[in-house]
């Protein structure tokens, strides 16, 4: 289990999030049964900073920032 800080969210990472028996309550997002993290990468392969993915067992994932925005991407 995990709890990020959340100010933004997309409606498919939440549907993601729930699917999984996690949800977001006021500013703080729980995750449930995610399978790894990892930073986020731009299309170069480059880490972005403060970015980061969560996958789940379906292999999609999630992004999330330390300033507070989760939003749905592809695995």
């Amino acid at each position: 289990m995990k709890t990020l800080y959340c100010t933004t969210i997309t409606s498919r990472a939440l549907q993601l999030i729930r699917s999984y028996e996690g949800d977001v309550s006021g500013c703080e997002a729980v995750l449930c049964h995610y399978i790894h993290e990892e930073p986020s990468r731009d299309k170069y392969g480059r880490v972005v900073e403060n970015a980061f993915k969560i996958f789940f067992p379906n292999s999609e994932a999630i992004c999330y920032t330390l300033s507070g925005e989760i939003s749905y991407v592809l695995a």
